[in-house]
């Protein structure tokens, strides 16, 4: 199995672009904030991640406005075929809240 989901507020995106082949692409800078039980103890998990999406998902993520609550889904893969570092994509969303009308892009 490789799945992740993860809430977060939406703190940069790329907007929708076109991978040279003509497929919607776009990256997105997420921070994350909970409390997670981890040993029968709570701890605070503080984050930033970037993920990535394509294709009708990328489209549909355009547009989310900077400082929207996300809930993410999908799966871990490598960055590139020279790059072995993680890299989240995102193959479904909710919009849990909008952005502020002072935050949109």
């Amino acid at each position: 199995m490789n799945r992740f989901e993860l809430t977060g507020e939406l703190l940069a995106s790329t907007g929708a672009r076109r991978t040279p082949s003509g497929l919607p692409t776009m990256r997105l800078h997420l921070r994350h904030r909970s409390t997670q039980t981890e040993a029968a103890r709570d701890r605070t998990v503080e984050l930033e991640i970037e993920l990535v999406a394509f294709g009708p998902v990328a489209e549909a993520l355009a547009g989310a406005g900077i400082g929207s609550r996300l809930r993410l889904a999908g799966f871990i893969d490598h960055k590139g075929a020279r790059d072995p570092r993680p890299e989240l994509h995102v193959t479904e969303f909710d919009i849990l809240a909008p952005a502020a009308p002072d935050h949109m892009n």
